[in-house]
């Protein structure tokens, strides 16, 4: 018999507060933190821990699907990403 992992859901909100951020701060986080952490999670959608994910249109976060052993687990993957020093996920 084999443990079967969970599906979690992680969100990252850019603008958690509400407050828009300036175009030239979003433009450098898109730089320095989202598209490096996307091609980071390239290697994850590989093994199968990264189910779907992505940029919800029109807003100001991202949404990704995560099959792992446990939420430690996750954060510990999430932690890895350049984006972490902008974002706190909520994982559930």
């Amino acid at each position: 018999m084999y443990a079967t992992m969970a599906l979690y859901l992680v969100t990252m909100d850019l603008e958690p507060d509400g407050t828009r951020l300036p175009v030239d701060r979003l433009a450098s986080i898109v730089r320095s933190a989202i598209l490096p952490s996307v091609e980071d999670l390239i290697p994850l959608r590989a093994q199968g821990r990264l189910l779907t994910g992505g940029y919800l249109v029109g807003e100001r976060t991202m949404v990704f699907v995560f099959e792992a052993d446990s939420e430690e687990e996750v954060r510990k993957l999430l932690e890895r990403l350049p984006i972490s020093g902008v974002v706190t996920p909520d994982i559930k």
